[in-house]
């Protein structure tokens, strides 16, 4: 048996050199590490400096040349052989050993991170508006774009962040000349400002884009509301309708089939308000092809993001607008609620002006909302942070 001890940086250019030496059958028998390097930072694996590597190779016997009495024949050859097992046995438990500490190395060091960073005790300040399950995928992006640095920059979180959240970046709203029109309704909880962000839509449409635009109120409940979208249609020259009923909404429908568009807007209803949501479903369950747009304020919080997503899906929103991100001082709950509606923001609306106040969502702005120490370079307004 023929046996070699090897010395190097590398354990694939050790490996190399004793196939070129002792011949693809040679056997590693032992492995060991040789002096760490300082230790690393939270997404550093600890590299090591070197490995001391002992390997060998079995010499070929030819038994009908030995005497097998000659030194204890036979029994010498058996123990030699039943050495050499043991020695590589030994050298491979070794081995396993040695990768399993790197192994729990690594999974110390990121699992000593991921506590940091989502510990409710001490959260890191990058991810104290996140909720827990959006952590580790917020970390994981973190990796790809600082590439193992010790110490990302609250842009780079930032840029993390804003990696994960689903934007659809506006409406793009039509001429539909000879079919029927493309019809949006809005719904969400009281005082979000439905009406208002309706108009300020509708305004674009009309003004901007001049699309025969048509407003429907199904708000009968509140004795303004319909006073207030028909002021909003009187200054832009839109045609309004009111309808109390299912039915009366097909007829007015009907009576809009010229129209490119029609902006629906329906009663402000609480999360708990299970009945008034079941009546606006009533009202529009059975019209096909609606495009229903879920508004919800930019200050909901974590705890109720879950149940207001939960008590209007029975609606089929297609997508979300955030609105009141001037009003907004804390924003912990928004990206629960794009987790668990997996809907996109189309818009984002922080004023009373109409049209001015409404802005294309972009994940950089709501990024911003989430994470106000970085200022968001576009025209919004985030809290008490006017930007622009």
């Amino acid at each position: 048996m023929k046996v070699k001890k090897y010395i190097g940086a590398s354990l694939e250019k050790i490996r190399e050199v004793i196939v070129r030496e002792l011949g693809e059958n040679a056997v590693i028998i032992n492995i060991k590490e040789q002096a760490q390097s300082p230790k690393g930072g939270f997404f550093s694996a600890g590299k090591k400096s070197g490995f001391e590597v002992i390997a060998a190779v079995e010499e070929a016997v030819d038994v009908d040349l030995v005497s097998l009495e000659k030194n204890g024949g036979a029994a010498k050859m058996i123990d030699d052989i039943l050495t050499l097992q043991k020695e590589q046995y030994r050298g491979i438990r070794s081995s396993i050993k040695m990768i399993d500490e790197k192994l729990a190395e690594v999974d110390d060091k990121m699992e000593n991170f991921s506590f940091k960073a989502s510990s409710n005790a001490s959260p890191l300040k990058e991810l104290s508006n996140i909720h827990d399950e959006w952590r580790p995928l917020i970390i994981q992006a973190l990796n790809k774009i600082v590439k193992d640095s010790e110490n990302p920059t609250e842009e780079d979180w930032h840029e993390a962040l804003a990696s994960l959240l689903p934007t659809a970046g506006g409406i793009m709203f039509r001429r539909t000349p000879s079919s029927a029109p493309d019809v949006y309704v809005f719904i969400g909880p009281t005082g979000v400002g439905k009406t208002t962000t309706l108009a300020k839509l509708a305004a674009k449409c009309i003004l901007t884009e001049k699309l025969n635009t048509g407003l429907i109120s199904l708000d009968t409940f509140r004795v303004a509301a319909v006073d207030q979208l028909r002021e909003y249609s009187t200054l832009l020259g839109a045609e309004i309708a009111v309808a109390f009923s299912a039915d009366e909404l097909k007829q007015q429908l009907k009576q809009f089939y010229e129209k490119d568009l029609v902006f629906i807007d329906t009663p402000g209803r609480s999360q708990f308000d299970k009945s008034g949501i079941k009546n606006i479903k009533d009202s529009i369950g059975t019209i096909g092809g609606l495009c229903v747009l879920l508004v919800v304020p930019a200050n909901i919080r974590k705890e109720d993001a879950i149940l207001l997503y939960e008590s209007y899906k029975e609606l089929n929103p297609s997508a979300l607008i955030i609105s009141k991100t001037d009003e907004a001082s804390c924003c912990d709950g928004i990206t629960t609620l794009l987790a668990v509606s997996k809907l996109p923001v189309v818009y984002l609306t922080d004023g009373q002006r109409v049209p001015e106040d409404i802005h294309v969502a972009s994940p950089g702005i709501i990024a911003s909302m989430v994470m106000p120490f970085v200022k968001c370079s576009e025209p919004v307004k985030i809290g008490e942070n006017i930007n622009g």
